[in-house]
Formats: C-alpha cells, sequence, structure tokens
C-alpha cells in the first residue's frame, strides 16, 4: 500500500470524512492543531505563524480538502463570494474590455483570500441601486463592488445603512467612510492640459461622458484648475458631455470644429473617444503630426492604435485595479476599517502610443508615474 493511500485511510480514521475528502476536523487531528487554527491558516490570517499557514496547506492540499461551501452557509451565513456589479452598456456599446482585466485580477487575489468572485450584470434600463439590493436581499455574497459612482451614492448609502461590506470603484461625497478604489482623474486632467497649454496651445477641448458621476465632475474640475494655472479663460462651449462612443465622438467634434475652428487639442474621455476624435479630425482633411494638433486619452488597457496620428495615453493597468480592489474586500471582511482601505491610484503617462508598435515588450506599466 502507497504511503499516500495510507495517510488517505488514517486521516479517514479521525472521523469526519465526506466522500473520502478530509473537513476541516479531519485536518486538525492529523495535523495536531485546533479546528479555528486551522481555519484561519487557510484563510491566511495574520494571527497566524507562516510556517503553520504553509503546513496546512500543504495537508489541505496533500488531502484533497474542499470548503463545504453549504455547510459554511447553513454555520454562519457566509457564502465566501463577492459578487462585482457589471454595468452592461459600457462594455456592450462602447466596447471596453477593461472590466474583464480588472475581473481577472480580483478573481485572482480574492481566490488567496478563500474567496469566489461572481458577476451579475446592470442593465440599461435597471437603476443602479436594484442590483445592489438584489445582492443584498437574496444573500448573493458576503461583500460587493460596484463602479460609476456618484457624489451621494444610494448605493453607497444603502451598504453602509445595512453594515453590508462594500468596495467602490470610485469615490463618493459621502461623510461616513467607506472602501474605495479610484483614478485620480483630476490630477491627470490638470497635467494633461497644462502640458498642452506649455505646448503653445490656446484652445483645449475636453470631451466628458454624460451623467453626475464622481469622477466626471474631478476631471471637469482638474481642467478648470489647469486654465487657471496656465492663464487661459474658461469657456463652456470647449467642454462637451455626452455619449463618448465612436461615432458620437466624431460628430460631436466635427461640429465643434466648426463652432471653434481655432480648437487644436483635445482631452478625449475614453478609449472610443479618441478613436472618434481622431477620425472626424482625419475627415476634416486634418493631422496632428502635420498641424501640430494635440490628442490625449485615458483607458484602462494597453491601448494599440494602428492610426499613425500621435497620442497621448494616460493609462491605468485595470489588472493592478482589481488586485487592490481583491485586498481591499479582503481586508474589510476581515474587520480593517474602512478609512484605511481608501486607495486613489495615479495614472501612467504615456507620451506616444506609437511605442506599442516599435518596441517589443514594452510595458507602460513600468513607466514612470505622473507626479
Amino acid at each position: 500500500m502507497s504511503i499516500k493511500r495510507r495517510q488517505r485511510q488514517d486521516i479517514g480514521k479521525g472521523g469526519g470524512m465526506t466522500g473520502g475528502r478530509a473537513n476541516l476536523r479531519t485536518l486538525a487531528e492529523h495535523l495536531g492543531l485546533s479546528i479555528s487554527t486551522v481555519s484561519r491558516a487557510l484563510k491566511n490570517g495574520p494571527e497566524v505563524r507562516p510556517e503553520t499557514i504553509e503546513r496546512v496547506k500543504q495537508a489541505a492540499a496533500q488531502f484533497g480538502y474542499v470548503p463545504n461551501i453549504g455547510g459554511i452557509h447553513l454555520r454562519t451565513g457566509r457564502t465566501l463570494k463577492v459578487c462585482s456589479i457589471l454595468y452592461a452598456p459600457e462594455v456592450g456599446d462602447y466596447g471596453e474590455p477593461g472590466f474583464l482585466a480588472q475581473v481577472e485580477g480580483m478573481s485572482n487575489g480574492l481566490e488567496k483570500a478563500g474567496y469566489n468572485l461572481i458577476v451579475l450584470a446592470q442593465t440599461g434600463h435597471q437603476a443602479p441601486l436594484e442590483s445592489v439590493r438584489k445582492v443584498y436581499d437574496q444573500r448573493l455574497a458576503d461583500a460587493i463592488v460596484f463602479s460609476r459612482t456618484t457624489p451621494m451614492d444610494e448605493r453607497a448609502r444603502f451598504c453602509l445603512e445595512k453594515e453590508f461590506p462594500f468596495v467602490s470603484f470610485g469615490r463618493t461625497e459621502l461623510q461616513t467612510p467607506h472602501a474605495f478604489v479610484d483614478h485620480d482623474d483630476e490630477s491627470a486632467v490638470f497635467d494633461a492640459v497644462v502640458q498642452m497649454a506649455r505646448g503653445g496651445h490656446r484652445r483645449i477641448v475636453l470631451l466628458n461622458p454624460p451623467g453626475g458621476l464622481t469622477y466626471v465632475g474631478l476631471r471637469l474640475r482638474g481642467y478648470q484648475r489647469a486654465l487657471a494655472e496656465v492663464g487661459l479663460p474658461w469657456t463652456e462651449s470647449m467642454v462637451y458631455q455626452g455619449d463618448l462612443s465612436v461615432r458620437a465622438t466624431r460628430e460631436a467634434v466635427k461640429q465643434l470644429l466648426v463652432r471653434e475652428p481655432s480648437t487644436t487639442a483635445f482631452v478625449c474621455g475614453n478609449q472610443m473617444s479618441i478613436v472618434g476624435t481622431l477620425e472626424a479630425l482625419l475627415e476634416n482633411g486634418m493631422d496632428t503630426q502635420r498641424d501640430g494638433l494635440s490628442v490625449v486619452g485615458f483607458g484602462g488597457m494597453p491601448f494599440l492604435t494602428l492610426s499613425e496620428q500621435r497620442v497621448t495615453y494616460y493609462y491605468q493597468p485595470q489588472v493592478r485595479v482589481g488586485t487592490i480592489l481583491a485586498n481591499h474586500l479582503t481586508a474589510l471582511l476581515n474587520g480593517h476599517p474602512a478609512e484605511t482601505l481608501q486607495t486613489v491610484l495615479p495614472y501612467v503617462r504615456i507620451d506616444d502610443l506609437r511605442v506599442f508598435r516599435t518596441h517589443h515588450g514594452f510595458d507602460p506599466a513600468k513607466l514612470p508615474q505622473q507626479s
């Protein structure tokens, strides 16, 4: 008889074997530890010594230990799941791939802590609170992640009132502290506009998405601060707020060039609006290189432009965002105060997107971050 098979039989003699698989009790008896120590070790509890964690995990892998999720739920009410809300129109209409990279980062991070990630789609006709309330009422998960936050976000207020753990991707202006991860949109737009102005541009357009989202207001504030910094006048007509799909942006920029023909610089809100802006310029017979135009955009994925036009790109790796979201969620579920779990990430500025095509192995995440 093999040693491994004998070990499996020995552990079975300790009682509690179900279907030939070990449980917490049999692992604890085999290792000479308490059940609570084994449980905490499997969740990387900070109170457990690293060598004990390693020993417990080796035994769990050796004997095929798998948590009994149904039993855990019955005993504690916990699901060992975290839910991320997917705003479906953003992915469907704009082809925004960043969410999938964010899911990858979250899933990998949560898996190490013993949690599974589920994704719930919010359709265009659903109110934002509807999906969050569904997760809470049906006990689908132990915590939730949502994006597209507003200053007085009703989902954050709901979770705070119900004491339901959550981490928002985006900030609010609520007085009660809550956990969040966000991009530093205000600083990025400020940096972009100041750089453009120092390069000689005097008519700079800001293309912002619609709605009262918090980051939209932060970008506008960064834009206005930058104009004041470089001594340029604030002109409301130089701010477009609306649909940022390729088609809508193309038409909006073409109309803007008729209305404001002296415009020479564009701050685009997302990857699709970069494409739409470039198409509008080309249809108007304009060239970023030849005519000294400046186009700046934002995005969460390494963006390979197929155009020879020059684009400056403010990049935030969404895998990194997902990893930090997972870390905050795990810490929150382990009892860490929400006010210690608030992260604002600076963008990486890529001065010319064409480097993606001329430098193999280029890793924008390793570029120096903006100040």
